[in-house]
């Protein structure tokens, strides 16, 4: 086993966070690269679907990001498509990065994001991070604008469940980042159908974010400051799930109550995120 090899074992299982493996790869990137793409796609192929490939792809895809691999967008977003195993594969980084791994590693067809955002059976989270991209790309002028003003509308007809779900969370966000007054009335009715949910957000939070974000000078910037931009450092992007306890080690969280994000509302009514409340209690 080379240097390399012994540094992606060392992503999985680590005791503590596996910085001198993660350092290791960047030095030795062109020997990194395509095992860690290898890593990825036998997940994606479900040729291993261990716990410890998942935390190599975990830290992997991070990796991938900063380096702006565009070979990585199909197999991750074919595992996106199955719904359920990609949180087995990345746990809360789909709440928390994806959107950044996404805009990341972009390769240019935004049909493969379409494809999520409009899979009812994909993973929630995955289909608010396809949207999210699809708005940034948007924003940074790589689609024209009126591409997506037009795709947003036509969401508002064919995006299913015509219930409460996340997918139309991150729709409603999409408008308003992207300073789509236009798109209001459609909105307004959304919010009225329950297809969004009134404990997350209201319609006047909407408003305020509207009215925010159109006034805003520098498009790309306000989406900057959601977070959602390419990822230029990897330690950066794995910083958000480090723990207070910096003893434990950064993995894909096991959260059952999957649904919610770590930045959404919590559920017991407390008016805190989920992350400040009940989210330790429901991974224990």
């Amino acid at each position: 086993m080379n240097l390399v090899e012994m540094a992606i074992a060392d992503l999985a299982g680590a005791e503590t966070f596996p910085l001198d493996a993660i350092l290791t790869l960047r030095q030795k990137w062109g020997e990194a690269r395509p095992l860690l793409l290898q890593r990825l796609g036998a997940f994606a192929a479900g040729e291993n679907r261990s716990p410890e490939n998942a935390e190599i792809v975990f830290f992997g895809l991070h990796l991938l990001a900063e380096k702006r691999e565009t070979e990585a967008l199909a197999p991750l977003l074919s595992v996106a498509l199955e719904g359920e195993p990609l949180y087995d594969m990345i746990g809360d980084a789909t709440g928390e990065t994806l959107s950044a791994i996404l805009i990341s590693i972009y390769d240019g067809d935004p049909g493969k994001l379409k494809r999520v955002v409009e899979a009812s059976g994909a993973d929630p989270w995955a289909r608010v991070a396809a949207l999210e991209c699809f708005a940034w790309l948007v924003a940074c002028g790589d689609l024209p604008p009126e591409a997506g003003q037009d795709y947003l509308r036509q969401c508002f007809e064919t995006l299913q469940p015509h219930e409460a779900h996340p997918v139309w969370y991150g729709w409603q966000g999409c408008v308003a980042l992207l300073g789509l007054s236009e798109l209001e009335p459609l909105v307004a009715r959304a919010f009225r159908s329950g297809f969004v949910d009134k404990e997350a957000l209201s319609f006047e939070d909407f408003q305020a974010d509207l009215r925010v974000f159109r006034a805003a000078s520098d498009r790309r910037e306000v989406f900057e400051e959601r977070g959602l931009k390419p990822i230029d450092d990897a330690l950066d992007a794995l910083a958000v799930f480090e723990e207070e306890d910096e003893e434990e080690p950064v993995k894909p969280a096991a959260n059952p109550n999957r649904s919610i994000g770590r930045n959404d509302p919590c559920p017991c009514g407390s008016g805190k995120k989920y992350k400040k409340c009940c989210l330790a209690a429901d991974e224990g």
